[in-house]
C-alpha cells in the first residue's frame, strides 16, 4: 500500500508529488528522487536556511517530524520535485498520510546521552540532558508576540494533537525581502500562521502555536538521527542550525 501526497513547495512555489511507501525494518527514513536513493541523515543535509534541506529536496522537517514523532524509522517517500509539498505548514497531514498505511512500528533502540550537551549562537542556545524517555522544554520571544514557553513530554503528551498541527510562520513584513531571495514563493495564509507588529494576522490553532512549531522543527531535525533520542531538551530561541549541530555532537558520543 502507498499514499499519494500532492502540494506546492512553500519556498520554490511549485507543484510537487510525493508517494509515501512502507520501506523494510532497517531501513530507515529514505528518499527516492531523480533515480537516487537519498537517506535521511545528517551527511545528507545541505542547509538550514528557512528549513531543513537535504541533497537535492528541501524543506524535509515536517514529515521527518511527522515519522519521527509517530515513532515510525522505516519509510520511502519518492519524490517528483525538488522540495517536499507545504500542504497546511504543518506536520498533521503527513501524520495522517503515514497513519493511513496501517505500519507496526517497529522497536529501535535509542541514543543514550553520556554527559551533558550544550550549545550556544549569540542568544540562542540548545541543551541535552541524560534522561530515561524524552522531553522538550522550548522557549522563544517573537517581536510582537512575546514569550512563550512549550514543554512537550512524549511519555504523558501525544505528538499528533499536540505538536503535529502547527504550522510554520512568518511576518508579512517579511514577504517581499524573501520573495527577492527565491524564499516564500508558495508561502499564503493557507500554509502559514503570518505575524504582524501586533500579533497573528490569520487564526492560531492555539495561542502558543509559534513555540510548538519550534518543538514540530526541533523533532524533525534530531529525526536525521536515524533513531529515538533518550534525552530532556532544554531550548532557548533555537533553529535547525542548532538542532543539526545537536544531532552531530549526538552521533559524536
Amino acid at each position: 500500500m502507498s499514499v499519494t501526497i500532492e502540494g506546492i513547495g512553500l519556498h520554490s512555489g511549485q507543484p510537487v508529488k510525493a508517494l509515501l511507501s512502507p520501506a523494510p525494518a532497517g531501513s530507515g527514513l529514505t528518499f527516492l528522487h531523480h533515480g537516487k536513493r537519498l537517506a535521511a541523515t545528517i551527511k545528507n543535509l545541505k542547509n538550514t536556511e528557512r528549513g531543513t534541506s537535504l541533497l537535492g529536496i528541501a524543506v524535509v522537517e515536517h514529515f521527518l517530524s511527522a515519522a519521527y514523532g509517530l515513532g515510525i524509522y522505516d519509510l520511502e517517500l519518492t519524490v517528483e520535485g525538488d522540495e517536499l509539498p507545504a500542504l497546511d505548514g504543518s506536520a498533521l497531514p503527513w501524520v495522517e498520510a503515514i497513519e493511513k498505511l496501517e505500519l507496526v512500528k517497529r522497536r529501535a533502540d535509542g541514543f543514550v546521552l553520556f554527559s551533558p550537551i550544550l550549545i550556544t549562537d549569540g542568544d540562542a542556545s540548545l541543551e541535552a540532558l541524560p534522561y530515561d524517555g524524552f522531553k522538550v522544554d522550548f522557549m522563544v520571544n517573537f517581536a510582537g508576540i512575546g514569550e512563550q514557553r512549550f514543554v512537550f513530554d512524549a511519555e504523558k503528551m501525544a505528538y499528533r494533537s499536540e505538536i503535529a498541527p502547527a504550522r510554520t510562520f512568518g511576518y508579512l513584513a517579511e514577504y517581499e525581502e524573501l520573495k527577492q531571495r527565491q524564499l516564500a514563493l508558495g508561502a499564503s495564509f493557507d500554509n502559514s500562521l503570518v505575524l504582524g507588529p501586533g500579533g497573528y494576522i490569520n487564526q492560531p490553532r492555539f495561542a502558543d502555536e509559534l513555540v510548538r512549531h519550534k518543538v514540530l522543527d526541533l523533532i524533525g531535525d534530531l529525526a536525521l538521527l536515524g533513531r529515538p533520542l533518550l534525552a530532556e531538551i532544554k531550548a532557548v530561541r533555537s533553529g535547525h542550525k542548532l538542532n543539526a549541530e545537536l544531532v552531530r555532537r549526538v552521533l559524536n558520543q
